[in-house]
């Protein structure tokens, strides 16, 4: 850290730890505040679960478990720009282009990206599905596209442009395009229409692109 970095930990650690008098914060309260500071600073800041555990020299699930209380107590959580950060870098890793078993792999490490998206997921009727790895979560290409149409700012005029372009399927098509169906609702018809693996992908790819600003 350096020394302006070190002067900023302190006062703000003083200023917490000082806000509800002295003594007042249980030793719980003092790790997540010291995690949640350390985070933000210096050689600390962007580790990974793995580095900062090696660091810490503590395991790595109790790395994940202090992320995201110490998230929920002093970070100020934007939904919407956590969902954009997992769609970007499912699009910088290229992971939209193919998937097996009808689903794509998605790679959550942060707590925090794993609740937001599990959250996405049961508003819409749909649950997380993991692997044995506990960090590898398994979604339909149906709620993929949602996700990064939900993301971007004119998201029912690009799902029609996508729509028209990919399904050849003039009956699916004039479904998915009825003008009196909500985007949510659209996404639901969607998921009812059956599509071969190609048209998912092209969808898929488009639509990354689209939000990549590509």
């Amino acid at each position: 850290m350096s020394p302006e970095e070190q002067q900023g930990f302190a006062e703000e650690f003083l200023r917490h730890w000082l806000a509800g008098g002295f003594g007042s914060m249980t030793k719980r309260e003092t790790e997540l505040l010291v995690f949640h500071l350390l985070r933000e600073r210096g050689e600390y800041r962007g580790l990974s679960a793995y580095a900062l555990a090696a660091r810490l020299r503590i395991p790595e699930r109790r790395i994940r478990t202090l992320r995201l209380e110490s998230a929920l107590k002093y970070e100020d959580i934007n939904s919407k720009a956590v969902l954009g950060r997992i769609v970007q870098r499912l699009v910088a890793q290229d992971v939209l282009a193919t998937f097996e078993g009808g689903k794509v792999s998605v790679a959550l490490e942060d707590p925090v990206e794993q609740r937001e998206l599990e959250h996405f997921l049961k508003s819409r009727g749909h649950h997380a599905e993991y692997t044995l790895n506990t960090e590898l979560l398994r979604i339909a290409p149906v709620r993929l596209l949602e996700l990064m149409l939900d993301n971007m700012e004119r998201g029912e005029r690009e799902f029609e442009k996508l729509v028209r372009r990919h399904v050849d399927d003039k009956a699916a098509s004039a479904r998915l395009l009825d003008k009196a169906l909500t985007l949510r609702q659209k996404f639901d018809r969607l998921r009812e229409e059956t599509l071969n693996s190609q048209t998912l992908v092209a969808l898929m790819g488009d639509a990354a692109k689209v939000f990549a600003g590509g």
